[in-house]
């Protein structure tokens, strides 16, 4: 049966029958074993597993063990495996669970754009204001704002802002996706997948909504067949898919006993004969199967294939708001009349529409229907994608091969090498010496003898013994060396070096460094290593990509009643989830994944660099912070961050330190100011004293003396000088030591002033 058996999809729901959905599930089963068998692929998967667990099949070997068609019986040597894929592997296992997974969930809503716009837009005029307030204060208009304080330039702002901003919905989005991965254990089955992935060179995943919960889950590449599109490249993409199991009866009614009728849970307890035997799959090392019981494993096939859906779009004016209005219609939607009359218009498309179907033992068809949960496009009502979602290392005009399959033939090589080094090694006796028999003494056995031999280094020997004669030839030397043996480590080494090659994990990338090797040439020689292998990680976190995608677009349906809950983060910190189910239905998300390896790479450069930025006095905090991080971006915005405080440190610093240089000068300023005021106070009353003598002079001439009239001009030239002095004080008012010191300085000449003036008086009184 091929394509052309498949039943026509292109029909109308009202006839899409339970028969016809039952021989679409028939359709693509017999697809998927068309030509090869149903169990053809999983024997040949099953053989990498094998050698991956070192299991050996001695029929790869025969050409070894029975070169005529004969067993070689007896031999000191036996055939074992000696891993050399198993390493490899193990060791991309381990380089997985150190890489970075940085994701990145945004919002490609047309209106974000805008969003984001007006949110810049708003935040740069804000800041333009600011800078317009601090202006018009400085002139002396009170604008209620602090002329004191920083504002940012308005470029910094515009960058700070591309580097911070991220939309409410980005938010809730990368909230989901957190709580998804952790709930559903994302990253430990992420790792089951990349041994899937290195092993059989194939990697399936099932997505989709349980229990009102986004449900991740990975398959074995065993049970997994889809569509072989020649350009294919993701299986979610394909147009059919399915998942073929053997369980036992109880597991299908865990499963399914919401669907099985009770007729059909009676079926599941008779026997029914297999046409084709699945015991390979559950056999042991020995190839046996043991539990008989196995025999009546079920099987269970779930199909997921793409089928055809008649849809419409009617056009018509909304009554109350008078806008033109466009709204899908399902398959038998009949335009009522009076949109007729108000001029609405219909028009259908046929678009994809993704159905299920489950057969269980070959006899029994339950949940044929499309899926409830489509991954449909905001843009393209006919793009839509199968729940099982996968690939191939190699999917592109050649058959599939895995970093297993490509070792195969070395690890073949190997053990045949050491299987004959084994030998080599068994046949080897060095250098012997040679008796005759007859030369052994009379009452010695043969144990005496070889006794005397090893612990003496002397044969004795009886030449007196009946019928012997000497002879050298009773004595000689055999060199019962094998000298192929050090060749054949010569061609396990050179095995072990191509398959280092091949693979792409040199010895260096394994922690094995050489002792002439220098630290340059080992690096040099890990870089061209991982080289190799990148492309192996790079096409799996593309998948990891599109499940991220899958779970964030099922999670709208899961959730669409809302989401309140709180979850814990790999870190040990809690994050709460509240979704509103509007604004999470309606967002239209995006994953972005980076490059692992590059993020890997500079997380490395970026870390060896800690000790340098202590030694330049960064925190210990930021030091911790980078440590302990994963993304290459988190770290650089702490480092902006950490950066940005510190220069608005120094900037704080700088100015206090202008402030400082401009409250000395001030202080010179004014210090000089009062010096001068000093002086002059001094000159003013030398004045005054000189005036009163003459004055005084001039009455002792008989000439009249109008004290009281110079002692008030005095007075009101000192008080303007007090005021000056005021003046001055007021402005240095900031320096409280030398206000008070030129306080007392001038109370002490103030009242020296007086005193004299006093005195004066006094001599004037006198004199009258």
């Amino acid at each position: 049966m091929g394509y052309d058996k498949i039943p026509r999809q292109k029909l109308p729901t009202s006839k899409k029958t339970k028969k016809w959905g039952e021989e679409c599930v028939e359709a693509f089963i017999d697809l998927s074993n068309q030509g090869v068998g149903p169990h053809a692929k999983s024997s040949e998967l099953k053989i990498l597993y094998d050698y991956y667990n070192g299991v050996i099949d001695e029929g790869d070997y025969n050409y070894v063990l029975k070169p005529y068609g004969k067993s070689r019986k007896n031999f000191p040597s036996e055939m074992r495996n000696y891993p050399i894929i198993k390493p490899i592997i193990d060791l991309l296992l381990g380089e997985k669970s150190k890489r970075p997974l940085n994701y990145t969930v945004t919002v490609q809503n047309a209106d974000s754009i805008s969003e984001k716009e007006n949110a810049k837009r708003d935040l740069i005029f804000k800041n333009l204001q600011q800078h317009f307030m601090q202006a018009v204060q400085q002139q002396g208009v009170d604008m209620g704002a602090d002329p004191d304080q920083e504002v940012e330039l308005p470029q910094h702002i515009a960058s700070m802002f591309e580097q911070t901003y991220v939309d409410a919905r980005a938010i809730l989005g990368q909230k989901s996706m957190n709580y998804i991965l952790q709930e559903q254990e994302v990253y430990d089955k992420v790792q089951k997948a990349w041994f899937h992935y290195l092993v059989s060179g194939e990697v399936y995943t099932h997505r989709g909504v349980r229990n009102s919960e986004p449900f991740y889950e990975v398959l074995n590449p065993l049970d997994v067949d889809y569509d072989l599109d020649p350009d294919l490249e993701f299986v979610e993409d394909g147009d059919w898919a399915l998942i073929r199991k053997y369980v036992h009866a109880s597991s299908v009614i865990d499963a399914y006993y919401e669907s099985l009728s009770e007729q059909q849970v009676l079926e599941l307890e008779e026997p029914r004969h297999q046409e084709n035997d699945i015991s390979f799959l559950y056999a042991n090392h020995s190839g046996k199967n043991e539990n008989t019981h196995r025999n009546r494993l079920l099987e269970v096939t779930t199909v997921y294939w793409k089928s055809r859906k008649r849809i419409g779009f009617l056009t018509y004016v909304d009554p109350e708001t008078g806008v033109m209005e466009e709204k899908e219609v399902e398959d038998g939607f009949r335009m009522p009349q009076e949109l007729k009359m108000e001029g609405a218009s219909l028009e259908w498309f046929w678009v994809n529409e993704v159905w299920e179907g489950t057969r269980i033992d070959g006899r029994i068809f339950i949940n044929i229907n499309p899926i409830p949960n489509q991954r449909l496009s905001l843009d393209n009502p006919s793009k839509c994608k199968l729940p099982i979602n996968g690939r191939r290392y190699s999917d592109t005009n050649s058959s599939n091969i895995s970093l297993v399959k490509l070792g195969i033939p070395y690890q073949l090589n190997y053990n045949i090498y050491k299987y004959r080094l084994e030998l080599a090694i068994a046949k080897s006796k060095d250098i012997i010496a040679s008796f005759d028999i007859n030369m052994i003494p009379k009452k010695w056995d043969m144990d005496k003898f070889m006794y005397y031999i090893e612990g003496t280094g002397i044969a004795w020997v009886d030449y007196n013994k009946e019928g012997i004669q000497l002879n050298p030839q009773h004595q000689s030397v055999m060199d019962m060396s094998i000298k192929t043996i050090g060749q054949y480590i010569q061609l396990l080494e050179s095995i072990l070096q191509e398959w280092e090659k091949i693979s792409g994990v040199s010895r260096q990338r394994q922690g094995e460094i050489g002792a002439y090797e220098g630290k340059a040439s080992s690096q040099q020689a890990i870089l061209q290593s991982s080289h190799i292998t990148e492309d192996l990680f790079r096409k799996f976190e593309r998948l990891e990509q599109r499940d991220f995608q899958a779970l964030l677009d099922y999670s709208k349906e899961a959730w669409h009643t809302g989401k309140k809950t709180m979850y814990v983060m790999p870190d040990g910190t809690t994050d709460f989830l509240d979704i509103d189910s509007l604004s999470h239905m309606e967002s239209n998300y995006g994953i972005f994944v980076s490059d692992a390896g590059k993020d890997q790479e500079k997380l490395t450069n970026l870390k060896g660099l800690t000790q340098a930025m202590m030694q330049n006095g960064a925190k210990p905090s930021t030091i911790a912070e980078m440590l302990d991080s994963d993304s290459f971006t988190e770290i650089k915005k702490n480092l902006a961050d950490a950066e940005r405080a510190q220069e608005q440190l120094e900037q704080a610093q700088q100015q206090a330190q202008q402030e400082q240089a401009q409250q000395q000068m001030e202080a010179a300023q004014m210090q000089k100011e009062a010096d001068a005021l000093e002086k002059e106070k001094d000159r003013q009353k030398d004045i005054e004293i000189a005036l009163i003598n003459a004055e005084s002079k001039k009455d002792q001439e008989g000439h009249s003396l109008n004290l009281e009239k110079m002692i008030k001009d005095f007075e009101f030239k000192n008080r303007q000088l007090d005021l000056k002095e005021q003046e001055l004080m007021e402005k240095a008012r900031g320096n409280q030591a030398q206000e008070d010191n030129t306080k007392d300085s001038n109370q002490v000449r103030r009242e020296d002033i007086l005193s004299k003036l006093d005195i004066a008086r006094e001599n004037a009184k006198q004199r009258d």
